[in-house]
């Protein structure tokens, strides 16, 4: 009994072991194309809406700016462009040009 117990069990490992063979590999290689193609498909489709939202803030952005421009002169942007360009040179610790200095009306002072 036991022989006839181990000659079976034995024939059942040998019939088993093609059962238990690898997958073909052609599905595998095709789901790993699939996926690299959706990855590309999603990349592409993010790439896109990130420029639409870009441009959309773009065009927000300059809509405010020609509003705001609109509502001001001419004087009063040449006054802000050369407040904002001073402000700019005193941030950076330079000083103003020599002739600039040499030339600026001197302040009038009354007796205190």
């Amino acid at each position: 009994m036991k022989l006839v117990c181990k000659i079976f069990f034995f024939l059942f490992l040998l019939a088993s072991a093609p059962v238990m063979s690898q997958d073909n590999s052609t599905d595998a290689k095709t789901e790993k194309k699939n996926d690299v193609e959706n990855a590309r498909i999603k990349r592409k489709k993010a790439k896109a809406e990130w420029k639409a939202k870009r441009n959309q803030e773009r065009a927000d952005k300059k809509a405010v700016r020609d509003h705001e421009k609109r509502l001001q002169t001419k004087a009063t942007r040449k006054r802000m462009h050369k407040d904002q360009r001073k402000a700019n040179r005193i941030n950076q610790n330079k000083k103003e040009f020599f002739l600039i200095k040499l030339f600026k009306p001197k302040p009038r002072g009354g007796k205190k």
